[in-house]
């Protein structure tokens, strides 16, 4: 084999591994991964105290239900139809 056919094969042997690489799935965090990272973003939050509005949804009995904790009043509302929410959201600034 002569050097040319040579660094030919490395060549290949290299754009076959970064080809395989990019379709390769990034690994998934470990459990205790996620656990740091929600670790991080609460302290993050709570050191930095972020005054945005948190909405949120959950399930109860089979139903969707709103919540929206405003960090200025340190207030939790829950609602029952996104309508609602959006009524609140529209007339929170005025009250």
């Amino acid at each position: 084999m002569n050097s040319t056919t040579h660094n030919s094969n490395t060549d290949l042997r290299r754009q076959r591994q970064r080809l395989e690489a990019l379709v390769q799935p990034a690994p998934q965090p470990s459990r205790l991964g996620r656990a740091m990272h929600t670790l991080g973003d609460r302290l993050l939050s709570f050191f930095t105290g972020t005054p945005e509005l948190r909405i949120w949804q959950r399930t109860r009995h089979g139903q969707p239900v709103w919540f929206a904790h405003d960090p200025i009043t340190d207030r939790t509302r829950s609602f029952y139809s996104e309508q609602d929410l959006r009524q609140w959201l529209d007339h929170r600034y005025y009250e």
